[in-house]
């Protein structure tokens, strides 16, 4: 009954406090762990009738199998053959590391779109040479206050990569970049959201752009909600949307359900087989990476090797209705935004 309780308390303080505090925040990010046992602590008490303790972890167990469901349920993996139009992959390359994980990312998986996180000058120069033919369409958006950014590279064009206005201070810049998709356009935004800074005051610019764990956890949650009304507008005009990258953030987090309510689909939600727990040594501590859609039906995800990252990539292969065939052969033409 003691873990029940304890579970339950937990949750409750997440609901209340959210990001705003260290403890709650790092308890929602590792949700998925401690929540983990209760299903055999509910049986355990089940069957030896401990009425108490069943009503205690009914709450964590409704909410693990709400949430993770879908990976702790054996269910049938999506058909290799199942039709695919784009296959996108999202990872954080880590400030100042190697580019070896991205360039082996491109030649294990080939993504058609790739967005990557925490590019330095010198990792963007290395992306650039490497990648060129891979990608001829290379977006490299403005770089923040630590000398890093984001990218999109992409086998198809590049029709426009505009800044986007309205973040919040402490936010990290990013680009909307729209690409044309064999005649349907798609908006693209590789993002990485605030990161938490536990031993950080909320004036220690210096250390992290967003403050402390309260300023930091307040200005995810802003930047949510500011990509939320992105996607509504860009699909209110039309174009299907991808948003992928380091969110910092996991399912019981704010930034997530914002997001996910503003009509994006969480593709592992959807159909992922693993919990895609991405940041920290294997088998991971928390899922912060994620690929989220709107337009576009998921078909599989998975995650591919970690390499010299802090971070294991993610990558989704999706469909979109009324593509035809060689719907993903692009044009070689170079096009680069720097």
């Amino acid at each position: 009954m003691l873990y029940g309780t304890a579970a339950t308390a937990a949750l409750l303080a997440v609901a209340v406090v959210g990001d705003a505090w260290a403890p709650t925040y790092a308890l929602a990010l590792a949700a998925f762990w401690w929540l983990l046992p209760t299903p055999v602590l509910l049986v355990r008490a089940l069957l030896r009738g401990r009425r108490r303790a069943v009503v205690a972890l009914t709450a964590p167990v409704a909410v693990l199998a709400s949430t993770w469901g879908h990976v702790l349920v054996p269910g049938s993996p999506a058909s290799s053959t199942a039709r695919s139009d784009l296959r996108v992959a999202t990872y954080n390359a880590t400030h100042g590391g190697s580019v070896d994980g991205v360039l082996r990312l491109v030649a294990d998986d080939a993504p058609d779109v790739l967005l990557l996180q925490e590019l330095t000058p010198r990792q963007r120069g290395a992306a650039d040479r490497h990648l060129a033919a891979a990608y001829p369409y290379r977006s490299f958006g403005p770089l923040g206050p630590q000398d890093d950014g984001d990218a999109v590279l992409s086998r198809y064009p590049v029709l426009s990569a505009t800044p986007l206005a309205g973040l919040p201070d402490g936010a990290r810049p990013a680009d909307l970049v729209r690409l044309d998709l064999g005649g349907r356009t798609a908006s693209v935004l590789s993002v990485h959201l605030a990161s938490p800074c536990l031993g950080c005051s909320a004036s220690d610019g210096a250390r992290n752009p967003a403050g402390g764990t309260a300023s930091a956890g307040a200005v995810r949650v802003a930047e949510a909600r500011h990509l939320a009304e992105v996607v509504q507008e860009r699909r209110r005009a039309g174009d299907v949307v991808v948003v992928g990258g380091d969110i910092n953030s996991a399912e019981l987090n704010e930034p997530l359900q914002l997001l996910v309510a503003a009509g994006l689909t969480d593709v592992n939600a959807a159909v992922g087989r693993m919990p895609q727990l991405t940041r920290g040594p294997g088998p991971g501590l928390a899922r912060v990476d994620v690929v989220l859609v709107a337009g576009l039906e998921p078909v599989r995800t998975w995650e591919g090797e970690r390499g010299p990252s802090t971070h294991s990539p993610v990558l989704a292969d999706l469909a979109l209705a009324g593509w035809g065939p060689g719907a993903r052969m692009a044009p070689c033409r170079s096009s680069t935004r720097t």
